[in-house]
């Protein structure tokens, strides 16, 4: 018997045993065991049993890791080791089916010491800076990890709202992977990615003879979520008819198959976002007003992160520490501290998603120097920053504590107005006078004398 159980960012998030001679692990929904992550292959991995051995073959363009270090070819499988896929941690175990005993433990597991990592992420430290797959210390994130900790397990309908590349999907993994369903499946729709004819067969799957084409029965992806959690991304693109079929399931919690007159009750949680005006949209007569009220039961909002400028160092050394594994390199590139700076004052229009496609970038053309410095950034500044250094303009980065201290005292600590001034953010205010360890002056202290 194989037993399997996945981690992701420490917290057990599917288990499952097989008695075949032959097991394929992937992102496909053909493998056995499938790996819902984009950095995953189709075909990522395949475990099968040769010469009374189990062996592993490695099939990705990343790489995998055994017990830490990666294969470069075949190798046999002791009876627990630790596998390592991107951004999956997997326990194998290996043993016979008269077997009552449980084997040892690992010596490194990949979960937290407590046997149930999830009950120890629902009390995270109030200081911590990483979150079932979040990243960042600022007030905001602090407030979104409490919101997700007290909605997580419950079985409310979430809305996330926020704009492009803020990390909504991240989000929502974390709700599921700190409730009581995170052991079952999570199934992440794009609704603005299918097209409008399709999506009402996608969401809700269809019978055999449905329609021309409809060879088989296929169950649709919220029956594939049964037990677990789904979640609907830019759910303001539905059509009024698949919003019309949204509402009635949860209402009802069944679904209705194209061509089927029988309903089927299905358990599922509903978790949706959007970075559309969705109250417009209800003025506009493109959101149906019941639908809206059913979809904001609990809504959950990512601050942008021009907003948020403190997490940027924080996101950054998370991205190229998971770059550099995920490139396979031998040591992390090293950022200049001017380069630190461009990252750090950039507005970043695309948010989380935009800073990590740079720093992709910026690693792969320094592969040979190891060295990421302005000159690197700046190859392609024209798609992430709007910011350019003219003689006549003295943006945030290049100037001293004192300088930046006299623009906030000149203004009368308004950050507001320093924040115009400088071509900033208020958060990257914020993040600088965090940094210089910079503190207003408290209105108590001042004088009351006439």
């Amino acid at each position: 018997m194989i037993e399997l159980k996945v981690y992701l960012d420490s917290v057990l998030i599917h288990k499952t045993t097989h008695a075949k001679n032959r097991i394929t692990i992937g992102r496909s929904e053909d493998n056995d065991l499938i790996l819902v992550n984009p950095h995953v292959s189709r075909q990522e991995a395949i475990i099968e049993i040769e010469n009374g051995k189990m062996v592993l073959h490695d099939k990705s363009t990343n790489g995998i890791l055994l017990d830490s270090q990666r294969i470069s070819e075949p190798i046999t499988l002791p009876n627990r080791c630790l596998l390592e896929i991107f951004p999956f941690q997997i326990e194998y175990l290996c043993y016979r089916e008269d077997e009552t005993i449980p084997l040892p433990k690992l010596s490194q597991p990949p979960s937290s010491p407590k046997p149930e990592p999830v009950e120890h992420l629902r009390k995270p430290s109030p200081t911590s800076s990483h979150f079932t797959g979040l990243v960042g210390e600022s007030q905001a994130m602090h407030q979104l990890y409490q919101l997700i900790q007290d909605v997580g397990d419950s079985p409310a309908t979430v809305l996330i709202r926020g704009e492009h590349g803020t990390g909504k999907e991240l989000v929502a993994r974390a709700l599921h992977n700190v409730s009581q369903r995170h052991h079952k499946p999570f199934v992440p729709v794009n609704c603005a990615a299918i097209p409008l004819d399709l999506i009402e067969s996608e969401l809700f799957g269809y019978e055999k003879g449905a329609f021309t084409g409809a060879q088989i029965m296929k169950t649709g992806k919220i029956e594939e979520a049964r037990g677990g959690t789904i979640f609907l991304d830019e759910i303001g693109e539905l059509s009024m008819s698949a919003q019309a079929k949204i509402l009635r399931f949860l209402q009802e919690k069944a679904i209705m198959r194209l061509g089927s007159a029988k309903e089927v009750p299905v358990d599922v949680r509903v978790i949706t976002a959007t970075n559309r005006d969705l109250e417009k949209a209800m003025h506009d007569g493109d959101i149906r007003a019941d639908l809206y009220y059913r979809l904001r039961v609990v809504q959950l909002t990512i601050q942008p992160l021009r907003e948020r400028a403190e997490d940027i160092p924080l996101l950054v050394k998370h991205f190229v520490q998971k770059i550099t594994k995920e490139l396979g390199l031998s040591s992390e590139p090293l950022i200049t501290d001017e380069a630190r700076n461009r990252l750090n004052g950039a507005p970043w229009p695309g948010n989380v998603r935009q800073l990590e496609n740079v720093l992709y970038s910026a690693i792969l053309r320094s592969r040979s120097s190891h060295l990421i410095d302005e000159s690197v950034l700046l190859e392609d500044s024209t798609t992430w920053t709007s910011i350019e250094l003219t003689e006549h303009e003295t943006p945030l980065n290049t100037i001293n504590k004192q300088a930046f201290l006299q623009v906030l005292t000149q203004h009368h600590w308004d950050t507001t107005k320093a924040a115009k001034v400088l071509k900033v953010s208020r958060g990257t205010i914020y993040y600088k006078m965090k940094k210089y360890g910079i503190e207003p002056p408290r209105p108590q202290s001042r004088s009351t004398s006439s």
